[in-house]
């Protein structure tokens, strides 16, 4: 069994991929090697995956496996809300707008999740959109074991 990352989205205007690394560090957790993985925040970012096409709209290129935190120019960090139901991790991350700077605009475009040792083990490209103080603007997406 194998597992994806989803973000409800009907029209598939984004690209989810969990890391190489979430599955060593889930291992490892597994047979008590190293810290407990635990699922721990999330940081707004903007990223080179995403770049504007000639047609208005946005390209994003498949997610690196190997992805990390640096990878992107993160803007916010956000704590997540958790929960988990017949093997389904649900994941929900909220944009803090209330602890941004007034008037002070920034270009989103990639979600990277990291466990508690700030290590990257998801990560969510999407089209670019401009967030600030004011916009409320959340991401759910879970985490499911699928047959393969």
């Amino acid at each position: 069994m194998a597992e994806n990352l989803k973000a409800r989205d009907g029209n598939r205007l984004y690209k989810a991929q969990l890391l190489s690394y979430y599955y060593s560090r889930r291992a490892e957790s597994a047979i008590g090697k190293g810290a407990r993985f635990v699922i721990s925040k999330a940081y707004w970012c903007k990223s080179s995956l995403v770049t504007a096409n000639g047609a208005g709209g946005w390209n994003i290129a498949d997610i690196p496996l190997d992805f990390k935190l640096s990878n992107a120019q993160q803007f916010a960090v956000s704590d997540l809300i958790l929960s988990s139901v017949d093997g389904i991790i649900t994941i929900n991350a909220a944009f803090p707008q209330e602890r941004m700077p007034d008037n002070t605009p920034y270009d989103f475009n990639t979600l990277v999740l990291v466990d508690a040792e700030e290590q990257a083990f998801g990560v969510l490209c999407t089209q670019q959109d401009t967030l600030y103080k004011g916009k409320r603007y959340s991401i759910l997406m879970t985490i499911e074991q699928v047959e393969g």
